[in-house]
């Protein structure tokens, strides 16, 4: 193993409940919507900065056998959780399976798989300095330069100048009404959160000691292997409100380069070719007098004709189909909920 590189924790068990219905036959790990697999892509970025022999993956159990085919990656740094219960216990299970393994300090960068990532040059030289920063005994987030005012995702404040090109973080705003968001952005002190931390093993298991309720819980059933009867007991809670929003150990380093998290309807549609009216079509689709829509066919075969309709999603599948007004999409998962109360 090659001590001057970091160690990349890949996280990929989450339910990716806000892609319904596609999640019902696969995560988001290998949605293949924009025609590549959001794995493999991720796993190919930061093979850039580090070896093969440095990456893990958090998975779900559930995905066992599709992700011991992948060759990108070896199957003995691959780490499963009985179920999702969200990043801050995937982060601290990974972080005991890797002080087990490796019984030295390293420093780590911890990765969803969900982004779209473009000017290359510059992420790479963002990630460079949160390397050198997270050094320092910091937990070192990338926050990325906001193009507009959005609600779809979480912002962060910047403080105090720690190094060149990262500052001490004043808060964390979770995903705010647009008028909020305005206001933030013209601040200039505004990031997007883009869910990336880059830290030390040592520095993250101090934190999670002192902040996170259930570290004891899982020192202990991990010694024992009862994980399972633990994680039906604990809450499902974000490393961001667990960790990011009680350390004082937390910074940002500011990215200009482009970012898109496309872990929601909302933002697949952002980034994917539209036609002259705003709508984005995946399949035999035919949109008259309707601008801004959302369209995707599983079925390639199937021609579809939408009349005089705005800003509406419709993700049709051989068993369950999402129609949604856009605006609305961020209740998706409470609707879900419901809908399957109902059938």
């Amino acid at each position: 193993m090659a001590k001057d590189k970091p160690l990349v924790l890949i996280m990929c068990g989450g339910q990716s409940l806000r892609l319904w219905p596609l999640s019902e036959y696969k995560s988001k790990n290998f949605l293949d919507i924009f025609g590549f697999s959001p794995l493999e892509v991720t796993i190919k970025r930061f093979l850039k900065v580090t070896s093969k022999d440095n990456i893990y993956l958090i998975a779900n159990s559930s995905e066992k056998k599709i992700l011991q085919k992948l060759k990108l990656i070896k199957k003995n740094n691959i780490f499963y959780e009985p179920k999702s219960k969200n990043t801050a216990a995937a982060i601290l299970l990974s972080l005991f399976y890797l002080k087990k393994k490796l019984k030295q300090d390293k420093t780590i960068i911890v990765s969803p798989i969900d982004h779209l990532i473009q000017n290359q040059d510059r992420f790479y030289a963002a990630l460079k300095t949160a390397l050198s920063v997270a050094e320092r005994d910091s937990i070192c987030t990338l926050g990325i330069k906001p193009t507009k005012p959005t609600p779809h995702f979480g912002y962060i404040m910047a403080g105090k100048r720690v190094a060149k090109g990262a500052f001490s973080v004043k808060r964390f705003v979770e995903k705010p009404r647009p008028a909020v968001a305005k206001k933030l952005i013209s601040t200039g002190k505004a990031s997007y959160n883009s869910g990336m931390f880059i830290s030390t093993l040592e520095t993250l298991d101090v934190e999670f000691k002192k902040h996170y309720p259930f570290y004891n819980n899982f020192n202990s059933s991990f010694r024992k292997g009862s994980l399972r009867a633990l994680y039906n007991k604990i809450k499902d809670t974000p490393f961001d409100k667990a960790i990011m929003e009680k350390t004082r150990k937390s910074t940002v380093v500011k990215g200009n380069f482009f970012w898109c998290d496309f872990g929601n309807w909302n933002a697949i549609y952002e980034v994917l070719k539209k036609d002259k009216d705003g709508n984005v079509k995946q399949g035999k689709v035919c949109v008259y007098k309707g601008k801004d829509n959302f369209i995707h066919l599983n079925d390639r075969k199937k021609k579809v004709l939408a009349l005089g309709v705005d800003n509406i999603v419709l993700v049709d599948t051989p068993e369950f189909a999402l129609l949604a007004n856009r605006v609305l999409l961020d209740e998706l998962k409470p609707a879900l909920k419901a809908f399957k109360k109902t059938f």
